[in-house]
């Protein structure tokens, strides 16, 4: 899929390139299944249409495990892999793996201490990253009727044409960003840490709910200082998607288009195919995820919702049920 469109500023457009897709069918028709039929394992995809690059990864937890790539419509004949795991098996799998080779693959990953980190260690404490598949595949292909939204996007940025361009266009959010910090560091009795980023990466989720609403969706596990942050960190995202959205009057198109895709190749579960929304409301809702909210203090839960408070006084706090995924609202966090 060759761009067919001009980037003046910044972009959002992730559909993948269909022959990639294509490719992957026809030459590893069981793929898919096998990701669904692993509770370890989920998506995630993309294209950037600046480098006419697009993706389709294979994740267990927060570790890339295997990547199918296409560039400017020809796709890689070899499958690409996070560096730490080619040594795991011989070249030819990465080139040509089969359902008996992934299941090789997926025991010595699970087997490798330095990989436990990236989902679930060897006392069985579930890291960030189990949390993340957990999710991402409950608001996916096992969404259910029931639920009111889907996740569409995983770890994902805006694209610009250029730094200067993305230094320019993010400045006035830093710029509030950074105001609000130094109102923090004022206001806040408690103890803060002496380095608060103004501004962040990738986003973790990225869903829409059958009103058009857009939830951003920041996970947060095994750090509790970072869950009283997340609000500023949400902020950042929120008011970047809020700026997009005034000024990119396609979104809403290659959103639907995304959702298509991926209900047609069964990425998404094609329950929501009817329930996707006829436009974007305009809203955004930002939320934070926390994986197993028991272990925060009380002392991190006043701290987020000071914060919370000054920064996004709508942000949403969840948590999971366990083994299930589905998301529930946090009370340790929302509580007052």
């Amino acid at each position: 899929m060759v761009n067919n469109y001009t980037i003046r500023t910044t972009y959002y457009d992730r559909k993948m390139d269909e022959k990639l897709l294509t490719q992957i069918n026809e030459r590893f028709p069981w793929i898919i299944s096998y990701v669904k039929s692993h509770n370890c394992l989920d998506f995630q995809t993309g294209n950037d249409p600046k480098t006419n690059r697009s993706w389709f990864s294979i994740y267990r937890g927060t570790g890339r495990i295997l990547t199918f790539r296409s560039h400017s419509g020809k796709v890689n004949e070899l499958c690409d892999v996070a560096e730490a795991y080619k040594e795991l098996m011989q070249p030819d799998f990465f080139r040509n793996p089969t359902p008996d080779q992934f299941d090789t693959y997926l025991t010595k990953i699970a087997s490798t201490e330095k990989f436990k980190r990236y989902y679930e260690d060897t006392k069985g404490v579930r890291n960030e990253g189990f949390y993340q598949t957990l999710i991402g595949r409950r608001y996916t292909f096992e969404v259910k009727d029931t639920d009111d939204f889907i996740l569409f996007d995983k770890e994902l940025v805006i694209g610009f044409k250029t730094k200067d361009i993305k230094d320019e266009w993010n400045k006035e959010i830093v710029d509030q960003q950074t105001l609000k910090i130094e109102q923090l560091r004022k206001t806040y009795n408690g103890t803060l840490p002496e380095e608060i980023k103004p501004e962040y990466g990738e986003f973790d989720f990225l869903g829409l709910n059958t009103n058009g609403d857009i939830l951003i969706m920041e996970l947060k596990q095994n750090d509790p200082a970072k869950t009283a942050l997340s609000p500023i960190q949400t902020s950042y995202y929120y008011l970047q998607f809020q700026k997009l959205a005034r000024e990119d009057d396609k979104l809403y198109q290659r959103i639907k288009a995304m959702i298509e895709q991926k209900i047609d190749y069964g990425l998404i579960d094609s329950s929501y195919k009817n329930k996707i929304p006829l436009k974007l409301s305009g809203r955004i809702i930002p939320c934070v995820i926390v994986g197993e909210d028991n272990r925060l203090s009380e002392t991190i839960c006043e701290r987020y919702r000071f914060i919370r408070d000054l920064f996004l006084p709508e942000m949403k706090a969840y948590t999971y049920i366990r083994e299930e995924g589905t998301l529930v609202t946090s009370e340790k966090l929302e509580a007052e």
